[in-house]
């Protein structure tokens, strides 16, 4: 439809963000208050910041008694705050593609807006505790600056002109800012500008969703 058209790109992902068994495991949130939607949330980025431990399994059951819960219940909730938790900073998603995301499940108001917010402010730390949960470290990008290279005289040049592209990429690995410099000739570059646009392409089919929501 026109109005499905008009979403912003993220705002679309947002909306397939969160799944049916999501909502059976995050619905009783909906007669939380901000402050215990955030308490809930904060349980949940440390359960995925430090795993599960014998402290963490009384906080659970703490917030269980103290919101009429069982254990169980509560625990499926935090796993289902991990995995938005997860998710949002992997596509880097805003507030409001949160808030979308949650009212998809029947979230709104005030347990949807302070559960957004959390998520963005954790953003940083729940993507360090993905990658050290892989076992990978990812470069950070910092800048990038490029110019173009073409002779445009000598001997054996014959009126054909080469240009060139030469690239330097700065990124931060371990702390330290890292340089990379890279040559192409046109044609390779506009290769893989060609490959990069059909993979962003894929980001928008049904395969790909699919895949997002078993990872």
């Amino acid at each position: 439809s026109s109005l499905e058209r008009g979403l912003p790109r993220k705002a679309k992902m947002a909306e397939t963000l969160l799944n049916a068994t999501h909502k059976k495991h995050l619905w009783w949130m909906s007669k939380l208050g901000a402050e215990e939607s955030t308490a809930m949330f904060s349980l949940a980025a440390d359960m995925l910041h430090q795993g599960s431990t014998p402290d963490t399994d009384r906080q659970i059951g703490s917030a269980a008694k103290n919101l009429g819960m069982e254990v169980e219940e509560v625990s499926n909730a935090l796993s289902a705050l991990s995995h938005l938790s997860t998710e949002a900073a992997r596509q880097s998603l805003a507030e409001e593609d949160l808030i979308l995301a949650l009212s998809g499940i029947g979230l709104s108001g005030e347990p949807a807006a302070a559960i957004a917010q959390a998520c963005v402010q954790s953003r940083e730390q729940a993507r360090q505790d993905v990658q050290e949960g892989a076992g990978v470290r990812f470069a950070r990008y910092k800048s990038a600056d490029w110019r173009l290279e073409c002779t445009v005289g000598g001997r054996s040049l014959r009126s054909v002109t080469e240009p060139g592209y030469l690239l330097r990429v700065v990124t931060e690995e371990g702390g330290k800012s890292v340089a990379h410099t890279l040559c192409c000739d046109y044609p390779s570059l506009k290769g893989a500008v060609s490959s990069l646009r059909h993979a962003l392409q894929e980001e928008k089919g049904g395969h790909y969703r699919k895949v997002v929501r078993l990872t």
